[in-house]
């Protein structure tokens, strides 16, 4: 019996390395096992294991706005009908927001910790923008906007409209391209261009000058992706007073 068990506790670790050197090896036909977050690679993975072509997705992009400055674009997915741009985030607990709101809310410890973060929808806007100032096509380019959330997170009431845009899970990323897929093609008057920014913004993601100079603007701006506290105006001292602390049952 004991020896059984020790053949299938070195069954499942030979089965669990050959899985990661297979995902490792799809990874690494789009982009590096250490750029990005896990989340990002985890998508990506997802995708190709699916059968979107290595060379269609572009990752940990550094787009170059007009005002100098770099917009950092998670993940751009091209396809015949435009530009799919991710926003990836991985998050835990209740996730409250909608389209409009410029903080949305993330709730844990049920209910005891409440914490607000920048609009994604918002902050993957302001990606796409960056994309649209890069040439006269891509300005006019349909560029979608995704937000894809990873991680023990729950979107309780989010909400949006506007047509390109979805928020959803990492999970649905293939029901996103598959509704994109639906709609007409897009005007590519110069693949190659589109190509080449895209690859030209996945290089300057190699240049730690770039990089470094994005995130410090980052967080003199809006601190993205550092959930802040929400503030609570009453007391301390008069917590202590709450009448369900008095209730025994």
């Amino acid at each position: 019996m004991e020896y059984l068990l020790l053949f299938l506790i070195i069954a499942v670790a030979i089965v669990s390395y050959l899985s990661h050197r297979r995902d490792m090896k799809l990874l690494c036909s789009v982009s590096s096992p250490t750029r990005g977050t896990k989340a990002e690679r985890k998508l990506i993975i997802k995708m190709l294991k699916k059968g979107v072509h290595p060379k269609a997705i572009f990752h940990d992009l550094y787009v170059k706005k007009k005002s100098g400055e770099y917009s950092q674009i998670d993940l751009v997915v091209a396809t015949p009908q435009g530009l799919v741009a991710i926003e990836v985030k991985d998050y835990s607990g209740w996730l409250f927001g909608s389209e409009r709101q410029r903080y949305w809310t993330q709730i844990l410890n049920y209910g005891k910790e409440k914490y607000r973060f920048y609009n994604p929808i918002m902050q993957n806007a302001g990606h796409i923008k960056a994309l649209k100032e890069q040439s006269p096509q891509f300005a006019q380019l349909p560029i979608y906007n995704i937000v894809l959330f990873d991680g023990d997170c729950a979107l309780k009431d989010v909400s949006y409209s506007q047509f390109g845009t979805f928020v959803g899970y990492a999970n649905n990323i293939m029901r996103v391209l598959k509704t994109i897929k639906g709609f007409g093609e897009a005007e590519y008057t110069d693949k190659k261009e589109v190509a080449r920014v895209l690859r030209e913004a996945v290089r300057n993601g190699e240049n730690p000058a770039i990089v470094v100079a994005s995130h410090v603007a980052d967080v003199q701006s809006r601190n993205w992706d550092c959930p802040r506290p929400v503030i609570s105006w009453f007391p301390r001292f008069f917590r202590i007073f709450r009448w369900r602390r008095w209730i025994r049952f």
